[in-house]
Order: C-alpha cells, then structure tokens, then sequence
C-alpha cells in the first residue's frame, strides 16, 4: 500500500516540476523572440550602445576595447560591435552561426533574444551609420540557478514546499481509499464478514467510491448466504437430534427381542454404526455452530493449556496404540490461558491430534511439541501437531479448515467428515489465536496454534520455564 502512495506521490512530483521547468526555461530557451521594455536589457540596450559607438567613433577599435573590458558588467555579458554594412566586428572577433543569424535578424529599435543567451539591437549613430550592439549574456540557466539560490531562495523554498504539499494530498486523495478497501478486503478473508469499508470513501463520487459500495455489496450478500447456510446447518442438526435418540432406543428394544438372531445382530450393529456415525456428524454440527456464533460454556476461567493437552494427546495415545501407532509429547510447565472455554480447546486439540493419528503411516509418531514463543509482543503458547501421512496439496493448506472440506485421493482417510479442523480452527480463532498448517519434508503436515497465554508456571516452581523433556504417552 505505501509502495503505491509512494510511486503516486513521486510521479506527480517529478511531473510537477518538470511542468515548471518548461514553463520557466521553455520560452526562454526556445527560440528568437523581441524583448521589449521594461526588461533591464531593452532598457539598457539604447544607452549601452550609443555608448559604443561613441567610443568607437571617437577613438577607434581601441577606444571601443577599453570601454567594453571597463563595462561592470562584464562578467554577465561580452560585448560585441558590429558594423551594420558587412556584420564584422569592429575588433575583428569571430562571431557564431547564431549571432551571425542575430545580426540580420535586428531591426532598428528593437532588441532581439535568441534562446536567451545572445542579444542583438541595431543603433544608427548621429553620422547616420548603422551598427549592431551584440550582447553574449549569461546562461539563463545560471541566471535561474544564481536567482533561485540567491535572493530568490526563500521563493524557491516556498515552491519546493507548495509543490510537495499538493502531490502529498493528491497522492494521499488516491491511495487513501484503496488502503481502506484493501484493509476491509483482509478483515473479510479472516472471517469478519461484517467488516465494510469506511464511510468516508462511498461519499467520495468517484469510481473508487462505486467500488467500496460494490464491495460492500458482495460482502453482505456474502454474509446473507453462509448466514442462511449456518442457520439451516443448524436448524437440521437441531431437529435431526431428536428423532435419532427415538432410533438408538428403538434398537435397544429390537436387539432384546431379537437377540437370538445372529443374523438380526450383524444387522443391528450395522445399524449401531450407522447411527452412531450420524449422531457424530450432528454432534460436530452443533458444536460448529455454536463456536461461529462465539457461544461459550458457561465454564470459562483460567485454563492449564499444557495440562489439557497432554490429557488429549494422552487418550489419542491409547487409541493410536490399537492402530499400530503412538503419540509424544514434548512440553513446558503449566501454561495458563485466561477466561478460556476448555471444552472449545479440548474439541481443537482432540480433532487436530485424532486427525493426525488417523492420516499417520503405521507404525509411526505423531509428536506434539508445546513451548512458549517469547519472541512476540506478548507471550504465546506454541503447540504443534506433526504426523507422517501423506500431507495435503499447497493448495489445500489454508482449505482444509473450511466446513465439509475433504481432499480426494491417496490422502483422504475413511471415517472423515471435514469438519474437525474447522472447529478446531473456530476454537482457536474465539481465544485470539491463530491455526496455520505447513508441509513437511519428505513427507507430513504440521499444524501449527498459537494462543496468548497470561502467565507461565515452570515444571519446578520457577516463573517460566522451557521445554524439558519428552515422553511417550
């Protein structure tokens, strides 16, 4: 963002002072052009050279010579007479193609400029002979540079500033409102869908502001769909639990009159299956919801977040173990989350962990590592959850935490519903952390949480503590 204020500003900047520049050194380098009073030269023009030629015809070249090395301004301009018959120079001094072109071009009266360095005007003496007064004049690029640095320096400060002051605003008028679009825009892909773009921009009336009201626009049809999608999501699960418990107990009363059967149990098991894996889905429906909705039990406190994990990655460990697979972990003391929902964390950390057990090549380890990250503001609890599955496409990285979202192919294990890394991730966000998943070489995924902690209790007493040690749950 402030790389484009910056190339905005600069650009009219520079353009503001190369329009300056033509306008000032344009008309002045360009071309010939009559200088009429009150300009200092035409006004000094007449009286210089009835001067010179006063002196030439008095006195001779030599006369002429010494009038013109005595002239106090001398170092500004070099003075030439020419003899208005040939255009020679009265000492015999070379002139330029361009005084040479000067020189026809004077006229009686009238002091000529040809790119602002060379001068010429035609006087006739009182004899009635014609003469052309010749001026080489200073650069007016030095003259502009001596006027600007000199006497001139506080206008030219004033300019500098004037000239700043107008690309800033105009630079800051442009860049100002794609900063507050671009800031909504990140606020939105963060899950915030009730962000909108500053008011000030749509009051604009320009094309920035048609975009800010468009973008609001979609945002909030965005909002009213997954909205709509949650509510129903919601409303199924709700209505779905009900029925279910009539089913379970339905077939408890089915399998006491039927237990005889061995081909009525297969059935009924099936059924158990069936049924237990949909109340799960509700279940997870349910507790989705409520974490979106950023509702909390009614338990929140301090939380002991090392205390929590290792209970989960304990009883993923047993289950692991059925598999042909196991759980480490390596952790710090106790780590305290205040006014924490535990049963939101515990949620999180079960599903990563039993996620990670469950994608995990045979017997291999899911390690867990949780140590506090001082490096940041302020202290944050850093767990991380690295199996040795498949991993998932870099696509993929940031889509496995959205509902239903499942990744077909060799990856996807059975049993999967894709939503218990998006409520991990709901957990996680409701206490102001954040859940990012990476690649590992040459094979793994990591799941990386972060959680600002209030304190840190060491495994010894101490205020803080690192990570010491490491054991197979």
């Amino acid at each position: 963002m402030y790389r484009l204020f910056l190339k905005i500003f600069f650009w009219y900047w520079l353009t503001a002072w190369g329009m300056i520049a033509i306008v000032l050194l344009g008309s002045r380098l360009t071309g010939m052009r009559q200088v009429s009073a009150p300009n200092m030269y035409a006004t000094v023009a007449p009286i210089l050279a009835a001067e010179s030629v006063k002196a030439y015809e008095s006195g001779g070249p030599e006369a002429f010579a010494r009038f013109s090395q005595s002239d106090v301004h001398d170092h500004e301009r070099q003075i030439f007479l020419l003899d208005g018959l040939n255009n020679k120079d009265v000492l015999s001094r070379p002139l330029s193609d361009d005084g040479l072109r000067l020189a026809q071009a004077a006229k009686n009266g009238e002091l000529i400029v040809l790119r602002g360095h060379i001068a010429a005007y035609k006087f006739v003496s009182a004899s009635g002979h014609p003469y052309i007064l010749m001026l080489y004049l200073k650069s007016d690029l030095r003259r502009i540079g001596d006027a600007l640095l000199g006497d001139g320096l506080p206008f030219s400060i004033s300019l500098i500033v004037l000239v700043t002051l107008l690309c800033l605003g105009f630079a800051y008028h442009i860049a100002s409102p794609i900063h507050s679009i671009q800031s909504t825009a990140r606020r939105v892909a963060q899950g915030d869908l009730k962000a909108r773009v500053p008011s000030s921009v749509s009051r604009r009336y320009d094309e920035l502001a048609a975009l800010a009201r468009d973008f609001d626009s979609m945002v909030m049809r965005l909002d009213s769909l997954i909205q709509t999608q949650k509510n129903l999501l919601n409303s199924v699960s709700h209505e779905l639990r009900s029925p279910l418990a009539r089913i379970n107990l339905s077939l408890a009363l089915l399998r006491n009159r039927f237990s005889a059967d061995s081909d009525s149990d297969d059935l009924f098991q099936r059924l158990d299956r069936d049924v237990a894996r949909i109340d799960l889905l509700m279940g997870q429906l349910l507790t989705l919801s409520r974490l979106e909705a950023r509702f909390s039990s009614a338990e929140r406190g301090d939380v002991d977040f090392a205390q929590l994990v290792e209970e989960a990655a304990a009883d993923a460990n047993f289950e692991a173990q059925a598999l042909g697979k196991s759980v480490s972990l390596q952790r710090t003391g106790s780590i305290i989350l205040r006014n924490a929902d535990p049963h939101a964390l515990r949620s999180a950390c079960e599903n990563i962990i039993r996620n990670a057990v469950r994608f995990t090549r045979a017997g291999s380890d899911v390690q867990i590592v949780l140590e506090v990250d001082r490096g940041a503001p302020e202290p944050q609890a850093l767990l991380s959850i690295r199996d040795h599955g498949p991993g998932v496409p870099e696509g993929s990285l940031q889509a496995i935490f959205q509902p239903f979202y499942r990744i077909n192919g060799d990856g996807e294990a059975p049993g999967g519903n894709g939503l218990g890394l998006a409520i991990a991730s709901e957990a996680i966000r409701m206490h102001r952390g954040t859940i990012r998943a990476e690649n590992l070489r040459p094979t793994g995924l990591e799941i990386i949480i972060q959680l600002p902690i209030a304190y840190e209790i060491a495994a010894h007493g101490g205020e803080l503590s690192k990570p010491e040690h490491s054991n197979a749950l």
